[in-house]
């Protein structure tokens, strides 16, 4: 490795750097390169630094599969996610099977994934790179991907990433996350798959995808994403692009969608830390804190519902604090019995 290559490397391509990756995560394992490195060039300490906090938020680790699960996982993720044409495959193909790769592979992965934070498969040359994590009720995550790609993940929420053979990456969402797509010299497609027949497809963008309850919500904050809908034959196949400012709803009962422009920053502000409330109502209240904290609010006085608030306010990933928060802001008493909340005017 030649010192001079790092000398415009920014944090994001230092924290991407495997020989960086193994000095940060291996205090243990001196490293000469990177101290003399480092000797030489003080002043690039401030971006070093910076580098150490993102590879030590990723948490790279390895994971402790069978080989017989390896093997299975491997072949559920590569026949899932790899579908190249048979002319760019020197060597034979796999079979491709029909499979729920997320459900698939959430069952391989269920020990591993109890522990908490990044599990990382580097592979061979043909093979994806394949990443994994998840939030709980109450806390969200902001990720690095391996292409500078950020993610924040929303509370109880799963994220699969792999980067394919020919370069394409891909994600399975389960919940609700903001993307900020890092745009390739190569124009190397980002997709972000949900469970009900829906896909975005990017190539460098700023949006939100939520797919919990009983709809997906897709809204575009900057660039241009094609939403890919539905099951080719069914009769209700699409595609369509959003343009900043558009929000998509999909019904995955019955499979409607509709598309109409709204201001993305209600939407979008979750990951910031902070809560938009605009013609918010206590329905969306009562929406938001049991997506996050698992709490079911319960209004006897159906009318109250529909009370509206405007403004802003942070996000504190406490059930207790949020709910005395939102009790000040719509006047109403919020008592909580277990993992219901109680909700009457005082």
């Amino acid at each position: 490795m030649a010192a001079s290559n790092y000398l415009s490397y920014t944090a994001r391509e230092f924290a991407m750097d495997e020989d960086f990756q193994q000095w940060v995560l291996h205090p243990e394992q001196r490293n000469v390169f990177w101290e003399s490195w480092l000797r030489q060039y003080p002043e690039k300490e401030p971006v070093i630094s910076n580098a150490r906090q993102l590879v030590q938020s990723i948490r790279f680790r390895d994971y402790s599969l069978s080989a017989t699960d390896k093997e299975q996982l491997w072949d559920a993720v590569w026949n899932g996610l790899e579908e190249e044409e048979e002319a760019t495959v020197e060597t034979p193909a796999l079979p491709v099977r029909k499979i729920n790769i997320w459900r698939y592979a959430a069952a391989v992965m269920l020990g591993m994934l109890l522990t908490g934070g990044w599990w990382w498969w580097k592979t061979g040359s043909r093979q994806p790179a394949i990443l994994s994590t998840f939030t709980r009720l109450g806390e969200t995550r902001k990720l690095l991907l391996p292409d500078s790609s950020e993610v924040t993940l929303n509370a109880d929420s799963r994220l699969l990433y792999a980067v394919t053979g020919s370069g394409q990456r891909e994600v399975w969402l389960d919940g609700e996350a903001f993307f900020h797509v890092k745009h390739t010299a190569s124009q190397q497609k980002f997709i972000v798959h949900t469970y009900d027949h829906l896909d975005v497809e990017v190539l460098g963008t700023q949006f939100n995808v939520n797919s919990t309850g009983k709809e997906i919500v897709v809204v575009l904050q900057q660039g241009s994403i094609l939403l890919n809908i539905g099951e080719p034959g069914n009769g209700k196949a699409a595609a369509l692009y959003l343009q900043p400012g558009e929000m998509l709803r999909y019904n995955k009962q019955d499979g409607d969608y509709a598309k109409r422009s709204v201001d993305a920053v209600n939407y979008t502000s979750w990951h910031t830390g902070r809560l938009t409330m605009n013609d918010f109502t206590l329905a969306d209240a009562a929406v938001f804190m049991e997506q996050v904290f698992g709490k079911k609010l319960i209004v006897r006085d159906t009318q109250l519902l529909s009370y509206k608030v405007s403004g802003s306010m942070p996000i504190i990933y406490n059930a207790d604090t949020m709910m005395t928060q939102l009790g000040k802001v719509f006047r109403m008493q919020f008592n909580q019995r277990g993992d219901e909340v109680w909700i009457h005017k005082p």
